[in-house]
């Protein structure tokens, strides 16, 4: 077997460094070209490709996968083999087998014959899983396919660690920095919660209106957690929408159709969109989410002067970022000022502008930032 420490050298650099493997992976393509070698990060069984990167294959490989129709029996192996050998296709389903499927004729005949695998499993979560696979044409010798086991053997527990890291470093660049400190600034209940309840960081508020509920409470797993039954639901239902789409849910409220109680919003910290996309799927389960929670009969009222002195607002442009910053949409806050709904989105856009905002949720957060100093200077006239 060949040398292979600046490789290993480059592994780990390239996963710190470059945010992902595939330089390291087309270095071995071409320390050995006749071995089609691919990466892939993707849904196993709906065929859907998160990232895809494919060496020695021929060309046009990539695009070829990404639209073809058929099932591709290898990617399912990922979900039942052993992550601690090097997977071995021949072991789930016969070459002969392999030659029978559609996917064989519609892509693999054409990229070499393949017919055989083997993979290193990177990760998997749920139905999602990351692989390297040497893929072996029908004319490889046996003699030629045992090498390819060998290297693949030596290079397991490296090119595991190393997206192991990857996958480390990543999750450690989603954390918001000093939650502890903005937490704090918005002048209402506010934690941070990953999809499955569980509470990071609370503020001041949260801590003080949580021990008090009647609704809401911290559980002894460290989740946050409702009282009654259809606020659990709804609760979780709200993490994980705003997990699976990046987007803002809510208002949601606490109190059945009485929208005049308590209610929350959910707001994604980091768009999956802004994490590789071959590491979210494995990132998002635990990425965190900001929870708000608003009782309208507690909430100091907002100061329409704060936000002009400020911002340099219009009293109908102050009036807008009100409501959305005590959890309205859009729409709401058009109805409950009586404008018309476009009329409402010229005054957010106005706003936004002046304030540097770059979204609706980022006027939100300073417009927050800015009332809670309500609490600290009182509301001077």
């Amino acid at each position: 077997m060949k040398d292979h420490s600046s490789l290993l050298h480059k592994l780990y650099s390239a996963a710190l460094l470059d945010g992902g493997l595939t330089s390291v992976l087309s270095d071995l393509a071409t320390i050995y070209p006749d071995l089609p070698i691919s990466y892939q990060a993707q849904c196993v069984y709906e065929n859907s490709v998160y990232d895809c990167a494919m060496y020695n294959h021929g060309e046009g490989a990539e695009f070829r996968l990404s639209k073809a129709i058929s099932a591709n029996p290898f990617p399912p192996i990922a979900l039942r083999c052993d992550t601690t050998d090097v997977a071995f296709t021949g072991d789930f389903i016969s070459t002969a087998d392999v030659e029978m499927t559609d996917f064989y004729h519609e892509f693999l005949k054409d990229h070499g014959e393949i017919n055989r695998a083997f993979g290193i499993i990177l990760h998997r979560h749920g139905e999602d899983s990351a692989f390297v696979a040497a893929n072996l044409p029908r004319s490889m010798k046996q003699r030629e396919e045992q090498h390819v086991r060998d290297l693949f053997g030596f290079l397991r527990p490296h090119l595991q660690s190393a997206f192991g890291l990857l996958l480390e470093v990543t999750k450690r660049e989603t954390v918001p920095a000093n939650p502890e400190f903005w937490l704090n600034t918005i002048p209402t209940t506010a934690l941070l919660v990953t999809p499955d309840r569980k509470v990071t960081y609370l503020n001041e508020q949260a801590d003080r209106v949580l021990h008090e509920s009647e609704l809401l409470y911290i559980d002894r797993m460290v989740r946050l957690s409702a009282r009654k039954t259809e606020n659990q639901t709804a609760l979780q239902d709200a993490l994980d929408k705003a997990a699976k789409t990046s987007l803002p849910v809510g208002p949601t409220p606490l109190s059945g159709k009485n929208r005049g109680g308590p209610f929350f919003f959910v707001l994604p910290i980091q768009h999956k969109d802004q994490i590789h996309p071959g590491l979210a799927p494995f990132l998002t389960p635990s990425l965190p989410l900001l929870v708000t929670i608003f009782d309208p009969s507690e909430a100091p009222k907002p100061s329409s002067r704060i936000l002009s002195a400020a911002f340099g607002l219009t009293d109908r442009e102050c009036l807008v970022v009100q409501q959305l910053i005590l959890g309205s949409s859009l729409k709401e806050a058009a109805e409950i000022l009586q404008i018309s709904y476009n009329t409402a989105r010229n005054h957010l856009a106005s706003a936004t502008s002046k304030t540097g905002a770059r979204s609706q949720s980022d006027i939100v957060r300073r417009g927050t930032q800015i009332l809670a100093k309500l609490s600290e200077s009182g509301d001077q006239n």
